[in-house]
């Protein structure tokens, strides 16, 4: 875990970069990015004809390359982007590139710490995943990979990929499998039709999915085993957050949706439908999405659902640390709505990002846009400056400062406010 406490939670403002003057230094000015700490302000920029940078606080890498695209900060507060020269793509990483390179690499990901980085590659006409700059050397070739998944300490990296090639209209082969999933480079011994919702437990050991036996025969499959039950259709797994061997999924029968737990249906009714099961962070509560009928959404807590209901859609729910409190964002009317505990709280917005909670989930606050600038929300209340651009709010580990990141009238700010301020 990236240890916040070491943050800077001192200094009240600092004024660390005026992106807005970037567009008179470079030809082309791609979408900006901030560190974790925000400290470090940075976008992709075309400096010349078949040249291209990253642009951090005012400073650019060192070296060019002909093409970058994809910047992320890892969480370690290191910078990476793809990047390309002589026709070949590779990882750069803080102005430094992987020793290997590829024809293609995309979808970056990380480890929580962040000393662990990933990406898919393609290299003659095979694909893999390379970590840390070092691509899978897998038994068999992987002919396509779907999506890819980092435990939360990196040791384990699992893919959906295709593992059995297969021709133009081959119905027989598609029907005996070409998908499984490949962990650390390894494939599990079964394929099937088709593999969807990788998920990875807390502790690395785990590796579920959902997946498909035939056109109508769904199930889960953990670690190369399949559930008993198979059902009509299944939905993404998730894993309990310290039990690993307890995974959860929606399953539909009979015409509705029901929340599983290994096999076994643990509400006491279904819904139309119902996704985004989330557990609390002690794993005693459950909470999801829910539909009690067509348009009239809402969350639904240990199988419970909220009496107010919304026409267009629910997010994924979030708790609060202590397992208290659950809020949700919601849209009903062309309207997004943050909730809390089944109210609605403040008044509806353009767009609403996940909250963050405070340690003892008395306070939610969130980032909100409303007529094209963005707020911080406390509780549904807009508080503070308009930004231009505005990221995550991070709150102290006491509980008592928020961390905003924000450019306001073309200046990248930093500022540390009092909770009880803002």
């Amino acid at each position: 875990m990236v240890n916040i406490e070491n943050w800077d939670w001192e200094s009240e403002q600092k004024t660390l970069a005026e992106p807005a003057k970037w567009k008179d230094q470079f030809e082309d000015v791609w979408e900006p990015y901030v560190s974790p700490d925000g400290e470090k302000i940075a976008s992709i920029v075309k400096i010349g004809e078949g040249e291209f940078n990253i642009c951090v606080n005012g400073n650019t890498w060192e070296e060019p390359f002909e093409k970058m695209w994809y910047s992320r900060f890892a969480p370690d507060g290191r910078l990476t982007a793809l990047a390309s020269r002589d026709a070949e793509w590779t990882m750069a990483v803080d102005g430094q590139p992987w020793d290997e390179s590829y024809e293609y690499i995309w979808d970056t990901k990380f480890s929580v710490d962040g000393k662990v980085i990933v990406a898919v590659v393609k290299h003659n006409d095979a694909y893999a995943i390379s970590v840390n700059g070092k691509a899978w050397e897998c038994p068999v070739a992987l002919h396509s990979i779907a999506s890819h998944e980092v435990s939360p300490d990196g040791n384990t990296v699992a893919a959906i990929a295709q593992t059995v090639p297969l021709g133009q209209a081959d119905l027989e082969g598609f029907l005996k499998g070409t998908w499984s999933v490949v962990v650390n480079g390894k494939p599990w011994e079964k394929n099937f039709v088709n593999v969807y919702g990788l998920a990875i437990s807390n502790d690395g050991m785990r590796v579920a999915s959902e997946y498909r036996a035939a056109i109508c025969d769904y199930g889960i499959v953990v670690n190369g085993a399949s559930w008993n039950e198979k059902f009509g259709c299944t939905w993404e797994p998730v894993f309990h957050p310290i039990m690993s061997d307890e995974v959860t999924a929606p399953v539909r029968q009979g015409g509705q949706w029901f929340l599983a737990t290994n096999g076994r249906i643990i509400w006491d009714r279904g819904f139309p439908s119902l996704l985004y099961q989330t557990y609390s962070p002690d794993g005693r509560r459950i909470a999801a999405s829910v539909a009690k009928s067509f348009a009239k959404w809402t969350i639904a807590v240990d199988g419970k659902p909220w009496n107010m209901t919304f026409g267009e859609c629910v997010l994924r729910p979030c708790f609060s640390p202590d397992g208290r409190r659950v809020a949700a964002i919601a849209k009903d009317s062309g309207n997004w709505l943050f909730v809390l505990d089944g109210k609605v709280l403040g008044g509806g917005f353009d767009n609403i990002w996940p909250p963050v909670f405070t340690p003892d989930g008395s306070r939610a606050i969130c980032k909100v846009e409303k007529n094209g600038k963005y707020r911080i929300a406390v509780d549904g209340q807009i508080r503070g400056s308009e930004y231009e651009f505005l990221w995550d709010p991070v709150i102290s580990p006491d509980g008592t400062k928020v961390l905003i990141k924000g450019v306001e009238d073309g200046k990248y700010y930093r500022r540390v406010i009092p909770l009880d301020k803002i």
